[in-house]
């Protein structure tokens, strides 16, 4: 298979601020068709060939989203130093190399919405007039340019006396018109262009489209069109072959991503749209080598297979009007062949060797080393999509579900992936269509076959749940997200603001900030969190830069938690603080002066003596965790150091994007990594050597857990919280975790790392319960992206959830 992505290859990994070149802003205004994104693009750039790992062979990269016209677009293909004498020169990257200028496609960007609005002085309203503007002036160049060219060709035509009537003709209309500014616009009124245009809303949408039907220009794709699955038919009416280049899973981190769903791929396509999945390459979290997971991601929210797969390939290729040449396997066309180890459309699925134009891009023997795993059979299979529930259908089932007293049995369990349950159940007791679970009041009581479930019970009516491929497994946490502090993160309105970089982490009384106060329910971080399995949250206060974060709270994710009504589970969590670029601050300027703060706060805590409720005391003692959210190895060796000066002190590393580099050493010093980093990317100069992952370097969290480190997994920005049990198998293929130890990574590891108890488990357990903290029922198999949730159930008894996934909702 080929893969295609769109990308910002201007902004190239380990970046620093000399060598990013993405937007043209603000010298040139907010329309400047002229610049070239082929101008600002690194041909030694890391990321070419870690995007190939991933099996994407080419990409359209295109200038930022801050103006209205951002500038031309190019193609590339993702093979580096291709040129017989493997030096890095552009122009033997690009796709169309070879070609003279003259044919070669030509691709514009543009953009509407926030972006350009948030860069200058104007509103949407201006927007839009600027672009009007601009586009009348290149038609007034083009219309004489017409004229121009039609009275030359009457001249040309003519009979006797051509060169004296030639020479009148200059005389009288000059030389042909041109503008070299305005060259690229009047090619777009021409039709020369294939155009891209970044946008998000409805509204937004049809304005746009208004404009440029003026003016008779018609776009080839929407990109990110995060809600455009709320508008597909008034799309397909505007423009017949419109395609909508979108994400599978990002979403909800500023005002026009926050209608975005889960379900959308699928929306778009049931209404016969043509959908492109896109990975946009800004950084980390939106990585062009990891292009295809998102083609798995939204098959595992009801995309069908083909359409999954050929959002990557030949859709996209036909988008951009390259599909004879690429998206297709066929004779003739371009040899850029992909090899995997399992189905594409599968959790972990990682290339064995790509082919760009025929030349292998991995190192075979290094690449299959790292991928000695075996795959299994379910692996080379076709996953399956989680499966949803209709309105009507999820009425009756959770009304029943909900109910006080309610009695629930769900059979046809095949996995039982709680950690240590008191009643064991061996897969040999349960009948041949799997296990029944019986539930009175939140509580577990009785797990073994369906026989027994049913004739032990004595409660009153029983509510039946049938399961096709059931799996039960811990409620999950998500840690270090901003799910209950601020909803959308580039809209300060909507949380609990920032300290700002100016607090001085020695005067605990007045700048240490405790997350409980500022905790608000009801965001849709939640939603997705619910979505995921996740039961649990645990939220800092926001991070405004400095090296003292704050204490976080535990926050249930129940769709009915309150402030008052149980829905902080703790109040503080532990002591948050952050070494690295991002710590800098006015009282921290430096990364040495974050480490020499912390160390002060620990030996002030441990010099206290009757102050045994300071935050800072309990920190230097053990009794609160001290996270240090850090991704450089050598910052992270810093807090080794700190732990062998203050061996009391549970540190846990979040982050830890280099935590391999120095594995041994955490181990030995009894450190954790909450790790952010398992599927990350050197995408700044202080990861510049993060591992790029399977098949180009070994995994992560394999190589901390080979070690002994305890491991947990956490995702940033809330839009991916739905995914950590999938995060979990990407680290559970590799370290060759069962499914259980896969599924701690992201629930009860949490627990053994924070020192925390679920509330009463220890009583609850001595009383004969089988369980005692949360725990979700799944219909489908999570680890795989195949589970939806049917229920979740708390360690109080009550109901977190009941079949979030359902039909019409936005995910």
């Amino acid at each position: 298979m080929q893969s295609y992505t769109t990308s910002r290859a201007e902004l190239p990994f380990s970046s620093v601020s000399a060598n990013a070149d993405v937007n043209e802003k603000p010298g040139l205004g907010p329309i400047t068709p002229f610049v070239r994104a082929i101008d600002g693009f690194k041909p030694y750039d890391p990321a070419i060939k870690i995007i190939a790992s991933g099996g994407v062979t080419s990409s359209l990269n295109l200038p930022g989203s801050g103006n209205i016209i951002g500038g031309q677009a190019y193609l590339v293909k993702n093979l580096p130093l291709p040129g017989e004498n493997g030096e890095p020169v552009v122009e033997e990257l690009l796709l169309e190399h070879g070609l003279p200028e003259a044919s070669r496609q030509r691709y514009l960007k543009m953009a509407c919405g926030e972006n350009p609005k948030h860069i200058y002085p104007h509103t949407r309203l201006g927007n839009a007039w600027l672009l009007r503007e601009h586009l009348d002036k290149a038609r007034k160049l083009k219309n004489k340019q017409d004229a121009w060219c039609q009275s030359a060709q009457e001249l040309a035509s003519g009979g006797l006396f051509k060169d004296r009537r030639a020479r009148r003709f200059i005389a009288d209309f000059g030389e042909l018109p041109e503008d070299l500014e305005l060259e690229p616009t009047v090619a777009l009124l021409k039709g020369e262009f294939n155009v891209n245009i970044h946008c998000y809303e409805p509204e937004d949408f049809e304005r746009m489209l208004d404009v440029l039907h003026e003016f008779g220009v018609h776009p080839q794709a929407f990109h990110h069109a995060l809600e455009a699955w709320q508008v597909p038919e008034f799309l397909k009416q505007q423009e017949e072959n419109i395609t909508i280049a979108t994400f599978a899973e990002n979403g909800l981190f500023k005002h026009e991503a926050y209608g975005a769903n889960l379900r959308g791929p699928k929306i778009l396509d049931d209404h016969g749209l043509r959908v492109v999945l896109k990975s946009d390459h800004t950084g980390e979290s939106n990585h062009a080598k990891y292009l295809v997971y998102q083609a798995a991601v939204s098959h595992s929210f009801g995309l069908s297979e083909d359409n999954s797969l050929q959002s990557v390939t030949s859709t996209a290729a036909r988008s951009i009007y390259q599909d004879h040449r690429i998206g297709f396997v066929r004779p003739g066309y371009d040899a850029d062949l992909v090899i995997w180890d399992s189905h594409p459309l599968s959790v972990g699925a990682t290339t064995v060797q790509v082919f760009v134009d025929g030349r292998e891009v991995l190192e075979s023997p290094e690449s299959l080393r790292i991928l000695e795993t075996p795959a299994q059979a379910a692996d080379l299979a076709l996953p399956l999509s989680r499966p949803w529930i209709a309105k009507d259908k999820k009425q009756t089932v959770c009304n029943n579900v909900l109910a006080p007293d309610s009695h629930i049995v769900f059979t046809g369990i095949k996995s039982i992936l709680l950690e240590k349950p008191i009643t064991t159940v061996d897969k040999n007791d349960g009948e041949s269509n799997g296990f029944a679970m019986s539930v009175f009041n939140g509580e577990i009581t009785c797990l073994g076959p369906e026989s027994e479930c049913f004739s032990s019970q004595k409660h009153g009516d029983i509510h039946h749940i049938e399961l096709e491929n059931g799996y039960v497994t811990p409620g999950l946490v998500a840690f270090g997200n901003n799910i209950g502090i601020i909803d959308i993160s580039s809209e300060p309105s909507t949380g609990d603001g920032s300290p700002g970089r100016k607090g001085n982490a020695l005067n605990e009384q007045k700048d240490l900030h405790f997350a409980k106060y500022g905790v608000h329910f009801g965001g849709r971080g939640f939603g997705r969190a619910r979505v995921g399995g996740v039961t649990k949250a645990i939220t800092a206060p926001i991070f405004g830069g400095g090296a003292l974060q704050g204490v976080s709270v535990g926050l249930r994710t129940s769709e009915n938690a309150t402030v008052l009504g149980g829905g902080i589970w703790k109040d503080e969590v532990a002591l948050h603080f952050a070494i690295g670029q991002e710590a800098k601050g006015d009282d921290t300027p430096t990364i040495s002066s974050g480490v020499e703060r912390l160390r002060q706060v620990l030996e002030e805590g441990q010099q206290a003596s009757g102050k045994t409720g300071s935050t800072y005391v309990r920190a230097s003692r053990g009794s609160l965790p001290v996270i240090v959210y850090t991704v450089n190895e050598d910052d992270i060796s810093q807090v080794v150091l700190l732990k062998r000066e203050f061996p009391s002190v549970n540190f846990v590393i979040f982050g830890g994007h280099g935590a391999p580099l120095v594995a041994e050493e955490l181990n030995e010093a009894k450190i954790p990594v909450i790790l952010t980093g398992n599927r990350g990317a050197p995408d700044k100069w202080e990861k510049r050597h993060t591992f790029a992952g399977p098949p180009l370097s070994p995994s992560p969290a394999q190589v901390l857990i080979d070690a002994g480190v305890l491991v947990a997994l956490a995702v940033r920005g809330d839009s991916k919280v739905h995914g950590l049990a999938q995060e979990a198998q990407w680290a559970a293929k590799f370290a060759g975790l069962t499914e259980k130890e896969a599924i701690k990574l992201v629930s009860t590891n949490f627990d053994q790392i924070l020192g925390l108890k679920q509330s009463g488990q220890e009583e609850k357990t001595s009383a004969g319960k089988k369980y005692a903290g949360d725990f979700v029922v799944w219909d489908g198999n999570p680890l795989r992206g195949e589970g939806s949730v049917v229920v979740s159930f708390q360690d109080d008894g009550k109901i977190g959830d009941c079949w979030p996934d359902v039909q019409g909702a936005a995910l």
